[in-house]
């Protein structure tokens, strides 16, 4: 049995061309992606099976895992709830896959499609729970304990080495799979070769100095405008060298060169503080000529559209758009004052999604905001927990802006679980206030 051509042939067919037309982007561009993602995955959770409690950690996640999802992939997309619920549970998994290397990863993946950021976010975490369904299906068909499982993992492994793109076994910190981390060697035999190289070009560099003299001057002060000065941590112990050599007499000729080297040297050294000089110049003019084009043009219509829609007062929307009003000055962090969630879900509790509805608007009105939405829990229960939990809301509010045609590369979402705590825990007012969603304008 074969995995990675299992999920190729009875998952991606039907997850590419629904989560194309979600994200918006191509059909072939996400299909590639999936090409990527499942073996990558795959190949993580072979390497988490070969520790004790990597394996019981697997086999409890693939005995949860709802193998219904790889009958009917259509159905989830008719419902932007279903969407987030696919979304949220592939990122409790990855939690556990990838932990740090998550972002990596996703950038990885996005590179390797051709994909924006955050629809490569956002299909990683809608692939996740496939490939767990497709375990647990076969775990539970063929009545697999722990060991069994571990045993089938390990089968799969030279098809997951055959199937991995370039590179990524790197991004995931694959240990236990050969060949799969053999990239990590090639790079860094690139590492020490690209060092070494650069090691000759810039000794290589200070001889044809020294040998040409006046000829490498025009070379340097260019090289010092460019690079802001980087060559002089080099070049000027050279020059004091031959400005000793030409003291003591060593070359009349090369004193004489050394000192037009200098000059040169100099006059580069002048002229890029005159660039830099004018560079602030610029950009102190660019900031002073108006705050109101920090994001970008204004889609008219979309604002037209937006002067339309009421903003209950105090508002995320609200906030936001006194914010803009304002020239873009303050605190560019907004709070939801009247999303809700069900008890311990992420589900929006009826119509308080308007809040994300609204928000919507004003980024359909301004095409280039970008926003990261990050989601908090009190204190109450599990860290762990909780922090999944307030990663979920957060996705949960990302796919309903992707919903309401926002492109998913202008969110990033963070779950950060009780940090940060805005009131005190210790009364029941608190921690509702602690329980929130917060967006930030990202330039």
């Amino acid at each position: 049995m074969n995995l990675v051509n299992l999920l190729k042939d009875q998952v991606t067919s039907g997850l590419a061309g629904q989560a194309a037309k979600f994200l918006g982007e191509s059909e072939s561009g996400v299909t590639k992606a999936l090409d990527g993602i499942f073996p990558s995955l795959l190949g993580k959770v072979i390497d988490m099976s070969g520790s004790d409690s990597g394996l019981q950690d697997i086999f409890k996640m693939a005995g949860k895992a709802d193998p219904g999802i790889l009958d009917n992939i259509g159905d989830i997309f008719g419902s932007t709830s279903k969407v987030t619920g696919l979304m949220n549970g592939g990122g409790g998994l990855l939690s556990t896959l990838l932990g740090n290397n998550m972002g990596g990863f996703i950038e990885k993946i996005a590179g390797f499609g051709g994909l924006k950021t955050g629809s490569s976010s956002s299909l990683v975490k809608m692939a996740a729970p496939f490939i767990m369904s497709m375990i647990g299906r076969y775990m539970k068909n063929k009545a697999l304990d722990a060991v069994g499982l571990g045993k089938f993992l390990g089968s799969q492994r030279d098809h997951v080495k055959s199937g991995m793109p370039s590179g990524l076994g790197n991004i995931l910190g694959l240990s236990g799979l050969g060949d799969m981390v053999s990239g990590v060697a090639d790079g860094g035999k690139k590492v020490v070769g690209g060092a070494a190289d650069a090691g000759k070009r810039v000794v290589g560099g200070a001889a044809d100095l020294a040998g040409r003299g006046v000829s490498a001057a025009g070379d340097v002060g260019g090289a010092a405008v460019k690079t802001g000065g980087g060559l002089l941590k080099w070049l000027f112990p050279l020059l004091l060298v031959l400005g000793l050599a030409s003291y003591f007499g060593y070359s009349t000729c090369l004193g004489d060169k050394v000192a037009d080297v200098t000059g040169s040297v100099a006059d580069g050294v002048g002229d890029a503080a005159g660039a830099v000089a004018g560079g602030v110049s610029d950009a102190a003019g660019a900031v002073a000529s108006g705050a109101g084009a920090l994001f970008g043009a204004v889609n008219e219509a979309a604002k037209t559209a937006l002067d339309k829609v009421t903003f209950a007062a105090g508002s995320a929307g609200d906030q936001m758009i006194k914010f803009i009003d304002g020239g873009f000055k303050g605190d560019a962090r907004f709070r939801f004052s009247n999303l809700k969630f069900a008890t311990g879900s992420a589900e929006i509790s009826g119509t308080t999604g308007v809040e994300v509805d609204n928000l919507a608007a004003i980024l359909k009105a301004y095409p280039d905001m970008k926003i990261s939405v990050d989601g908090y829990t009190d204190n109450t229960g599990d860290a762990g927990k909780n922090k999944l939990l307030s990663e979920a809301r957060a996705n949960a509010v990302q796919a309903r802006l992707i919903a309401a045609g926002i492109s998913g590369d202008r969110i990033s979402t963070r779950g950060m679980g009780s940090a940060d705590p805005v009131a005190d825990n210790g009364t029941s007012e608190g921690r509702s206030q602690n329980r929130r969603i917060e967006v930030t304008l990202a330039k």
